[in-house]
């Protein structure tokens, strides 16, 4: 692999007497789609939030493109606006229409916003048709597809993605898998928290199964799902596949 985009070094992360992350090295190159697998509580969100700065690692370093995500000279708010995170329940502003939502990052870090391009991204998720609407009259898969284009508005260099579909019911869920798929195919770098097992089979370069804290096993997504070589992994898919 070349120089990595997103780097953990060592990584652990404690909450009071709970070991969220033990001591987590993983590499992801740039452009390469990584889904992280493993039981409620394993770390997987943790990990993400880890990434941008919503979590501070107790041990170890996060990089980004060579730079520390914490120490670096930019500072945390220029690392969220380059590292996009789309979360589990949507988190839309409810005063604010599809299209503001979208605005609103660019307009606060940058002082400006562009409409058309907002529109564009909206049109990329395929709800540009709910530009004036909030996000009450919105489902589930709209809402989330317009947090996806929220995300996108600052041009990240990676997206997490932080169990995106968990919040939806079963037939929103399709829609939003397909606008992760296509930002997946235009070579976006991700990370993406997931228990959809398919979507992991088919859009990720590598799949990491983590389990109280710790990355157990990683691999290409046959590897993991065919071959699992830990007894732990096996156990797991045994349960959800």
């Amino acid at each position: 692999m070349t120089a990595p985009r997103v780097e953990l070094r060592g990584v652990s992360c404690t909450f009071g007497e709970v070991r969220a992350l033990i001591d987590v090295d993983l590499r992801v190159g740039v452009g390469e789609k990584v889904v992280f697998i493993g039981p409620s509580g394993s770390g997987k969100s943790t990990l993400l939030r880890c990434v941008n700065a919503l979590e501070i690692p107790d041990a170890g370093e996060v990089l980004l493109d060579g730079e520390p995500v914490v120490a670096g000279a930019k500072g945390i708010d220029a690392i969220r606006a380059e590292v996009g995170m789309v979360f589990q329940h949507f988190n839309l502003f409810p005063h604010l229409t599809a299209l503001e939502n979208v605005t609103l990052a660019p307009r606060l870090v940058r002082g400006q916003a562009d409409e058309t391009s907002a529109l564009a991204l909206l049109d990329r998720v395929g709800v540009a048709d709910k530009r004036d609407v909030k996000p009450d009259l919105l489902s589930g898969g709209q809402k989330q597809r317009v947090a996806i284009a929220r995300a996108m508005a600052m041009e990240p260099r990676a997206m997490l993605f932080d169990e995106p579909t968990s919040a939806l019911d079963p037939e929103m869920v399709g829609e939003v898998l397909g606008a992760m798929r296509d930002l997946a195919a235009e070579g976006m770098t991700m990370l993406v928290a997931s228990h959809e097992m398919g979507f992991a089979r088919e859009v990720a370069d590598r799949v990491c199964f983590l389990d109280e804290g710790r990355v157990v096993e990683e691999g290409p997504p046959r590897q993991i799902f065919d071959d699992p070589r830990e007894a732990r992994t096996r156990a797991f898919l045994s349960m959800v596949l």
